[in-house]
């Protein structure tokens, strides 16, 4: 069997700086001259391309060979035959260059839906100055956190202690996954509702406690990533949460805090595992099962996966996928976030549901509730393991 050739089109959401996603398909097509690869932008919006996506495959066109897809959509779009099973197609030791957790979080029914092709990374951003002014370390326990940050405030020098993304909307299970598991709690444990339990609740009244103590503003319960992002830029907050991007964001030459600013993995909280865990994100690559030309579209995913494109991610500012990349230590030492995200232990979301949007939903639409004083902890923890628990039978919420 000779080399691949063809033509594809790549659907992917537009990422990294501007034109990245072109300059890979010129540096593939120069490495592999027969085949043609046609880059189209899809929506800026998750889930206006996953549906997209959705109506085309479901339909039986083959127009999009190899497309990005959310982390969390391998068991979604596996159940629903819209991504093509890719173990047969692919060396044995493929899966070897990424992380393991990484390469878990494509797998549906035993068999992996995608290929990862780049990661993003929950961390700490943190106000490096103002903790060298009164001699702080950087805090490694969320309770360390509230503390260090009701000092900074209480010496007038920010206005919040924390901010994070704390929203009715997908974001908040993010940041939920991430402190609940940094307390040893889970919202799904062996495929069954789990949220209601101790570990969660000391989780949950942590969050209340940030935002009765003020540590964090009464509007975070309202905050997406760029409320957040914003509020911390603006030099009013001493801790933030959100992916790697929020880095480069802070440090632009028109940011107030550029050069003032530190990273770090996310905290545990008193007697866990240190550091805490980041929400595993990031785009995967995935096939059309609809497609006339899968052998370009697997060289496209080998490549992709490749050291040649992986470096020209992180070169960018994208954190890599392929372990060999993201332990690069001359790239690590230009980029404070690749050096971080090596560290950093992941956790995912309960995503190997093919329900998981309703799983979602009943976290984060029930936490929020609780954040906001509408519902008690005890409330909206048993409120959220009943609305898991329908989801994960199928059942509407």
């Amino acid at each position: 069997m000779g080399p691949a050739k063809g033509s594809i089109t790549w659907y992917a959401i537009n990422f990294g700086p501007d034109g990245l996603p072109q300059r890979l398909v010129d540096a593939f097509e120069e490495e592999h001259p027969d085949i043609s690869v046609t880059y189209q932008a899809a929506p800026n919006n998750t889930d206006t391309m996953r549906a997209t996506l959705t109506t085309e495959i479901s339909g039986g066109s083959g127009a999009i060979d190899v497309y990005n897809g959310d982390v969390v959509w391998p068991s979604q779009f596996g159940s629903a035959q819209l991504a093509m099973p890719l173990d047969a197609h692919l060396p044995d030791d493929f899966w070897d260059r990424f992380p393991e957790e990484r390469a878990d979080v494509t797998l549906h029914d035993g068999e992996h839906l995608a290929a990862p092709l780049y990661v993003d990374t929950g961390f700490l951003f943190y106000r490096a100055d103002l903790l060298e002014k009164h001699d702080l370390p950087v805090p490694e326990t969320w309770e360390e956190l509230a503390d260090t940050a009701a000092k900074l405030q209480r010496a007038g020098d920010v206005r919040y202690g924390y901010v994070a993304q704390w929203a009715n909307y997908e974001g908040l299970t993010v940041n939920w996954t991430e402190l609940s598991a940094a307390a040893g709690g889970h919202s799904v444990d062996d495929g069954a509702a789990a949220i209601d339990s101790p570990e969660n609740r000391r989780v949950l009244d942590f969050m209340r406690r940030l935002l009765d103590e003020g540590v964090a503003p009464a509007a975070m319960t309202s905050f997406q990533e760029q409320q957040s992002l914003q509020t911390f830029v603006e030099g009013e907050a001493a801790f933030h949460r959100n992916w790697s991007y929020a880095w480069s964001e802070a440090n632009t030459p028109e940011s107030p805090i550029a050069g003032k600013i530190g990273v770090s993995a996310l905290p545990a909280f008193e007697g866990e595992d240190r550091p805490g865990p980041s929400g595993t994100g990031g785009w995967n690559l995935m096939i059309n099962p609809h497609s006339d030309a899968i052998g370009a579209g697997l060289a496209f995913i080998e490549w992709m996966t490749g050291p040649t494109a992986q470096r020209m991610l992180a070169e960018s500012s994208v954190l890599p996928a392929v372990d060999e990349v993201l332990n690069d230590r001359e790239l690590q030492r230009d980029n404070p976030t690749l050096a971080a995200a090596a560290r950093v232990p992941l956790v995912s979301r309960p995503s190997d549901s093919p329900r998981y949007a309703q799983v979602s939903n009943g976290i984060f639409t029930n936490i929020n509730g609780s954040l906001a004083g509408s519902v008690p902890p005890g409330s909206a923890l048993r409120a959220a393991q009943h609305d898991i628990g329908k989801a994960l039978k199928g059942r509407a919420l």
